[in-house]
């Protein structure tokens, strides 16, 4: 049954991509007042999550931050589709790189690169434009989700037209290691919630006592992968502006928790200036910091 369902999700994926952009961004509009309006997906998540980022700002503020924010949302899933036709130049078109050769003389200095990325912009579309950047070979990190169906169809999506690697979170170390010999570059989500343990990274962000999975840091100085931020961000529907940050070139000479408190630095300062660019819908501060026994 999997397999008959992901035949039919997959033709009505590849009917949609055929679609021409101001077709698929008028759906977008139509979603948007089905999800904000009529079903009221996430509302009181999304709103809280706002307030308590920031307390500063005016209701009148934070509820044009949230509109804007579900409209960017219905625009990613109308754009998902497009991934099954768009080529190289589609991309090249979309996407404008502000300063693509420092990732460039880190391919030339011999150097293994993570591409650090929070949930901006549009993720996916850089994704498969890892391998385009320089020579490195590319490879993205995901997360297995249960369904087998939506598993398979973004499995597809994210492959197609790319030699980018999809490489499953739990086995990504013993897959760089295997690739030692090999220049890579590596894509990875690492702002997604952690499990609120106590060896997690824990640090104030935006307001907020928030915990961080740390194998980005972990991998970088046991592999010496350059780690570097990459600031995305929507310059209007279907077209983005990438930026990079080094957040360092030589990991095994930093301390215990610096690269994560360079990075996190790094996504909250893109949020304070691209607020409604960032996924706002996930319960991203749904975890307490454990509390320490006294000895």
């Amino acid at each position: 049954m999997a397999k008959i369902g992901f035949h039919i999700v997959k033709l009505w994926v590849a009917f949609l991509s055929i679609h021409p952009y101001w077709l698929l961004y008028l759906k977008s509009d139509c979603y948007y007042f089905l999800v904000y309006h009529l079903l009221r997906y996430r509302r009181k998540v999304v709103r809280q999550n706002l307030l308590n980022s920031f307390p500063d700002k005016s209701e009148k503020e934070i509820k044009h931050i949230e509109r804007r924010f579900y409209q960017n949302l219905c625009d990613l899933f109308v754009e998902a589709p497009k991934m099954l036709r768009m080529k190289k130049n589609g991309y090249r078109n979309r996407i404008h790189y502000t300063n693509p050769e420092l990732v460039k003389q880190l391919y030339e200095q011999g150097k293994n690169v993570f591409y650090a990325i929070p949930h901006s912009g549009n993720w996916e579309w850089f994704g498969k434009m890892i391998p385009e950047l320089t020579q490195h070979k590319g490879l993205a990190v995901y997360k297995r989700v249960e369904n087998p169906v939506f598993e398979r169809l973004m499995l597809y999506i994210r492959t197609c037209h790319s030699t980018l690697e999809m490489v499953e979170s739990n086995s990504v170390l013993r897959r760089l290691a295997q690739l030692r010999d090999s220049q890579t570059a590596v894509l990875m989500m690492a702002d997604q919630t952690s499990h609120g343990l106590a060896q997690d990274y824990w640090t104030e962000f935006l307001h907020q006592d928030t915990c961080w999975f740390t194998g980005i840091e972990r991998i970088a100085q046991k592999l010496d992968y350059a780690i570097v931020f990459v600031d995305m961000r929507r310059q209007g529907r279907g077209r983005y502006e990438v930026s990079f940050e080094l957040l360092t070139d030589r990991p095994k000479e930093t301390k215990p928790g610096e690269i994560m408190e360079r990075y996190v630095h790094s996504v909250e300062r893109f949020i304070e200036a691209n607020p409604d660019n960032w996924l706002w819908s996930h319960r991203r501060w749904k975890h307490q910091r454990p509390q320490m026994k006294e000895a």
